[in-house]
């Protein structure tokens, strides 16, 4: 009697598929019309920032003469492409986004607002600064600017830990609790799940930073009113110029540029978790700021000398330790073009060519790490 073949034959392996495979299967949605439509929408936006940057503040008809007596190195310190190169990697940012990216950045931020420690953090900062006034007794004579000086300090340092905190904390528990494998397994694939995370940081930090800064400057403003009803028309022993609304607007301005000092340290705190420990990306996140901050320093002991600094560069260091110095500030980020606490101290105007080339260049470097980070997870085992 003939067995029956069904019984006999062997029985099939079950097909094991990794989420690499599975998100290598899974194919992306297309983009609809109108999201596109968005895009280019913002992408004109910043293309008409960067034409109107070019217009008012870069001196073509000077540079031009430069150009013409053979001065190209004076010539580059008035217009340099690291100045516009940065606006167009935002533009690229802003295409990439799609909307499975964007849906990941929602998620990220209602998650990021649900963790208690980042609530308890924006409780606590709000208190102090709304008691902040009180406290001015410490320097007396000199309230206003130790107000100026205790609220902008305590904004930047609060909002660091959370940018730091949260950035090396973002994609490592997903791995760990395996809903990377369930997101993967979505038409969302590995470039879109990296930038949505990138993007919800940056939109935590976003809503963090803005609303520290509101209750900061309501602060600073009947503060200054109750001190002296007439501030809004009075200046300031440094600058007659400096009325309460021309230091509302250096202050607001100096907060823009603190957002891109976050903005780096999100890009850094991410990528850094994809290769490290999180205690090691905490470490090494600190080191690139307080590094960063000393940029110039690092420079000059390079041998990295700028204009009226030639002697401080001839000073600096010599053989293999002037190479090292200067890897290590090609490597970190330039913190100091955002810091402009001496404009703060002098009552002096932040210049917009200022904020332009500080977040310019913070954009460039951003791109540099996101990029790294992509390059790390989309090769990653899981």
């Amino acid at each position: 009697m003939n067995a029956n073949p069904t019984l006999n034959a062997p029985a099939p392996k079950p097909v094991v598929r990794r989420a690499a495979q599975v998100a290598s299967a899974t194919e992306t949605l297309p983009v609809p019309a109108r999201w596109r439509a968005g895009q280019l929408f913002f992408i004109a936006l910043v293309a008409l920032g960067a034409l109107a940057y070019n217009y008012y503040f870069v001196p073509w008809p000077f540079i031009a003469r430069t150009v013409q007596a053979g001065n190209w190195k004076a010539a580059l310190t008035l217009f340099s492409l690291s100045d516009q190169l940065g606006f167009v990697l935002l533009a690229a940012m802003i295409w990439l986004c799609t909307p499975a990216a964007a849906t990941v950045a929602v998620a990220t931020l209602q998650e990021a607002l649900r963790r208690r420690w980042v609530i308890g953090f924006l409780a606590f900062s709000t208190i102090v600064l709304l008691f902040s006034g009180s406290l001015t007794f410490v320097q007396l004579g000199e309230e206003q600017r130790f107000l100026q000086d205790m609220g902008t300090g305590f904004i930047i340092g609060m909002t660091i830990l959370i940018a730091i905190f949260l950035g090396v904390t973002l994609v490592p528990p997903e791995i760990e609790r395996r809903t990377i494998f369930t997101i993967l397994s979505k038409p969302v694939n590995r470039l879109e799940f990296l930038l949505g995370k990138f993007y919800g940081l940056a939109l935590t930090l976003f809503v963090c930073l803005a609303w520290l800064s509101a209750v900061f400057l309501i602060v600073f403003v009947v503060f200054n009113l109750n001190q002296n009803p007439a501030a809004w028309t009075t200046g300031t022993a440094n600058n007659p110029d400096a009325t309460l609304g021309f230091q509302t607007m250096n202050l607001a301005k100096a907060l823009i540029l603190h957002y891109g000092q976050l903005i780096v340290l999100s890009a850094l705190s991410l990528m850094l978790s994809l290769i490290v420990t999180p205690i090691t990306a905490i470490t090494f996140c600190f080191l690139a700021f307080f590094g960063g901050q000393m940029s110039s320093y690092w420079g000059h002991l390079g041998g990295e000398g700028q204009a009226g600094h030639e002697d401080e560069a001839a000073h600096g260091l010599s053989g293999p330790m002037q190479n090292l110095v200067k890897i290590v500030y090609y490597a970190l980020p330039r913190m100091d073009h955002f810091d402009v606490r001496p404009q703060l101290v002098t009552d002096s105007a932040i210049a917009i060519p200022v904020m332009w080339k500080a977040w310019s260049g913070g954009l460039i470097y951003v791109s540099v790490l996101i990029t790294i980070a992509y390059l790390v997870f989309s090769d990653r085992e899981f």
